[in-house]
């Protein structure tokens, strides 16, 4: 019994030993690489040899960059307006981090400088048109509540009608009572329709504003 119970805890020490083994927790780790640029504030694209910098960056530097376990190298894409692209193949050390500092080269080339600009302001403008894109929700949902609102004030409406209906030959107070109630219904009808229409208008500006500025 007692070499029983001997046995498995060898067993269990040595399962628990070998999950635990360097190889394995080395294996599933995230390495980074930190990229510092000289001047900086530049924007970095990921494995990407020609980017697009009207597009958003992958990230901003300086800055750590994530790259996924078992990787060794890194394709990194730096940009800055009145500086030259730079695109380096960056090969990761052995660590968890590795670091990077790069030295910009001033571009004397007007035409590029203009064109880097260029891409920057088209970049505010994207991004512009994504927080319309966004907003024109705003208006489409209280659209959509008016909608009901109308929806419910109509249904009453056209029930005191039928109350009208009946009241005609019956008691005055009935009957003005009914009508009064409809009246409400009605004008309240007419109001949140008026804001259901003003809704989808300023929706649809804020959503066509928006995707022209996307692109």
């Amino acid at each position: 019994m007692r070499n029983w119970i001997l046995f498995v805890c060898i067993a269990l020490f040595q399962s628990l030993a070998l999950a635990g083994t360097p190889e394995d927790s080395s294996a599933a780790r995230t390495k980074y690489l930190h990229i510092s640029t000289n001047p900086s504030h530049a924007d970095v694209y990921v494995n990407n040899t020609k980017p697009n910098h009207s597009k958003t960056p992958d990230y901003k530097l300086p800055g750590f960059i994530p790259v996924p376990a078992g990787e060794s190298n890194i394709l990194v894409s730096l940009f800055r307006p009145e500086y030259a692209d730079t695109t380096i193949n960056v090969t990761l050390s052995q660590k968890d981090t590795s670091f990077l500092i790069v030295a910009l080269r001033p571009t004397y080339d007007d035409k590029l400088t203009d064109k880097q600009y260029s891409e920057i302001a088209h970049r505010s403008r994207r991004k512009i048109g994504h927080r319309l894109l966004f907003t024109s929700i705003v208006p489409f949902i209280a659209s959509g509540i008016a909608a009901g609102v109308a929806y419910y004030n109509i249904e009453r409406a056209n029930s005191k009608k039928d109350d009208i209906d009946k009241a005609i030959f019956g008691n005055s107070e009935q009957y003005q009572d009914a009508y009064d109630k409809f009246s409400d219904y009605r004008d309240n009808a007419r109001q949140a329709k008026n804001v259901m229409n003003f809704g989808l208008i300023l929706g649809g500006v804020i959503f066509t504003t928006g995707v022209i500025l996307s692109f």
